[in-house]
């Protein structure tokens, strides 16, 4: 695979194209594809959640909830590494054929038994196991797939074009969830994620891909070379180790924000849907600042210096006690971290060799979704703590980590994020 060059300094927008990624006609279909794929998972986490609790559902505790969150959450965080040696073997498209199209169909079998009156818990349970370890194998596919879409020049253009759609749907999709459950109904609504997963596997399937290149001769290092070549490269490390720390401790404060809206700040459901508004906007708008340092040689120095703040702002909203304060301090959180994560992304697309891209980013996938636990062990400090500390503390473990790898890490300060050859790389996708 050819890696284009950049312009130093120069942004990814203006590189080939004021439209920087979306000048790509694959592209375009690929972000549509994943538009409707994500709409499908969010539709899984938030459909899912009511069906046990509601009384139109199966009217469960709390304790079942989580239970059903941890059965979804744990293939996908285990099964994710594993995946990724299957993305660097086989053929994406047929991955992602079988992952989403197998998603799709069942949950048009959970549809048919939330209507019917058949489903019990132990049915939702296993689905979400079912759709857990799909999702697992599709994630390090559809990141792999990326590259063979677009220009390289245009990765950060892209990447924060892909995280648009996580931050849109983090906005609009619990509000859709929720108009299409009253409406229609919780099992027919299930009916509308099992579409979205159907219309993502036909477009990823009639887009056009480049070529791979032949991958080189002999072993290829097994499932475990991809976490030995973090290990080995500094930058890598420090990427990956950032969306660790957010997503089980940083990112924690998610998952407390109704104790927030509810005990602290006191402003119910309605404040909790402005604070979670806040965050949502606040990432939206901080994957298109990446479009302007994307491609800078300060990118290292960037990234460092926004987990750092993003842990300073996320603590002053844990003892803010003033609601429009703190709406301003959660989108300051969700506008610095969509920076760091978004460059860290394009930091591992442009670097990580082809014959590894499925492997790294498994790894990558791993702790992005292991958010979906944060909630754990920040629930654990603040029954000992109160919240407010456990969210100041997750935080700031995010600031600290940011800070030794800024000065330990002498490649990291100088790191850019122009294209250019992948050290390591010897051909293939």
């Amino acid at each position: 695979m050819a890696w284009g060059g950049a312009r130093p300094g120069g942004s990814p927008a203006t590189n080939g194209s004021r439209w920087g990624a979306l000048s790509s006609g694959p592209f375009r279909v690929y972000w549509v594809a994943m538009f409707s794929r994500v709409f499908g998972l969010q539709f899984r986490f938030i459909g899912t959640g009511w069906l046990v609790a509601s009384k139109d559902g199966l009217d469960m505790g709390p304790f079942w909830i989580g239970v059903v969150a941890v059965a979804s959450a744990l293939p996908t965080i285990v099964l994710s590494v594993p995946a990724g040696i299957l993305a660097d073997r086989y053929d994406h498209r047929k991955i992602l054929f079988w992952s989403q199209s197998l998603t799709a169909v069942s949950s048009l079998a959970l549809a048919f038994a939330v209507i019917s009156g058949a489903v019990n818990i132990w049915m939702v349970i296993a689905w979400g196991v079912f759709t857990g370890a799909l999702a697992a194998l599709a994630n390090p596919a559809y990141s792999a797939i990326l590259p063979r879409l677009i220009e390289m020049r245009t990765m950060a253009s892209a990447v924060a074009m892909v995280s648009t759609v996580w931050n849109t749907m983090r906005v609009v999709g619990p509000a859709l969830a929720g108009v299409l459950i009253a409406v229609i109904g919780i099992g027919q609504a299930f009916f509308v994620t099992a579409a979205g997963f159907a219309i993502s596997t036909v477009l990823v399937q009639v887009v056009p891909l480049k070529p791979i290149a032949p991958r080189p001769p002999g072993p290829d290092g097994g499932m475990l070379e991809g976490i030995r070549h973090i290990a080995r490269e500094p930058i890598f490390l420090a990427t990956i180790g950032l969306s660790f720390f957010t997503s089980v401790f940083g990112g924690s404060y998610q998952a407390l924000l109704p104790i927030f809206a509810d005990d602290i700040l006191d402003v119910g459901p309605t404040g909790f849907g402005w604070m979670e508004a806040a965050a949502g906007i606040g990432g939206f708008l901080g994957t298109f600042a990446i479009i302007r340092v994307g491609t800078g040689g300060r990118a290292g120095m960037v990234m460092s210096l926004a987990a750092a703040l993003f842990g300073i702002f996320i603590a002053g909203f844990a003892y803010s006690r003033n609601f429009p304060l703190s709406l301003i301090l959660l989108f300051a959180g969700g506008f610095v971290s969509s920076m760091y994560l978004n460059l860290g992304m394009t930091t591992l697309q442009l670097r990580v060799p082809d014959e590894l891209r499925g492997r790294v980013m498994g790894v990558w996938s791993m702790t992005y979704f292991m958010a979906q636990l944060g909630g754990l062990p920040a629930g654990l400090v603040a029954e000992w703590l109160g919240a407010p500390a456990a969210v100041a503390l997750g935080a700031l473990s995010v600031t600290a980590f940011a800070l030794i790898v800024l000065v330990s890490a002498p490649a990291l300060r100088g790191m850019s994020t122009m294209a250019a050859e992948p050290a390591g790389a010897t051909g293939g996708g």
